[in-house]
């Protein structure tokens, strides 16, 4: 042959340490040490467990989705045909409260020309809307409408602001 040879080295496995099971986590995996949590696959001291806890309860209200007056907001909207992605409206959502805000879903809905709704798309405002600004949306429709009105549906508050109100 080609002189090559193959040799192959005997593996040792070596036994799982012992351990004492302490109970069963909520996900079904058994609890091997006293002090610890399992959360999310990782042991951690419950004393990082309980730091983390008390840091969630106690967060600003920020992470509340807030119901928004309607008139806080005013819509500027289009019909836009994409070639890759379809039928949309896009266009810009103008934040009258004294908040920035995130999250900003936004409900479309079609309507027909005797003002009844044909159908309903929700979307997503990109990014942050300051106080007094306005943010970018994109909100695929199924089909098209002889009109479209957009509301607000919720949205979170990041910060108190002063109005810096950009025209249209």
């Amino acid at each position: 042959g080609s002189g090559l040879q193959i040799r192959y080295a005997p593996v040792r496995i070596r036994p799982p340490p012992p351990f004492t099971p302490l109970g069963i986590a909520t996900d079904m995996r058994l609890l091997t040490e006293q002090r610890g949590a399992i959360v999310s696959g990782h042991m951690i001291s419950r004393r990082a467990f309980l730091a983390g806890s008390v840091a969630v309860l106690t967060a600003p209200c920020a992470a509340e989705a807030q119901q928004p007056a309607q008139n806080s907001f005013r819509f500027e909207l289009e019909e836009a045909q994409n070639p890759f992605r379809g039928r949309a409206i896009e266009g810009y959502v103008y934040n009258n409260l004294p908040w920035r805000i995130t999250n900003v879903r936004l409900r479309v809905e079609s309507v027909d020309g005797t003002g009844g709704v044909t159908g309903e798309s929700y979307g997503w405002v990109v990014g942050d809307v300051k106080a007094g600004g306005r943010g970018y949306f994109f909100v695929l429709v199924s089909s098209g409408a002889a009109t479209y009105r957009a509301t607000v549906e919720s949205f979170n508050k990041v910060a108190l602001e002063a109005p810096q109100l950009e025209a249209p």
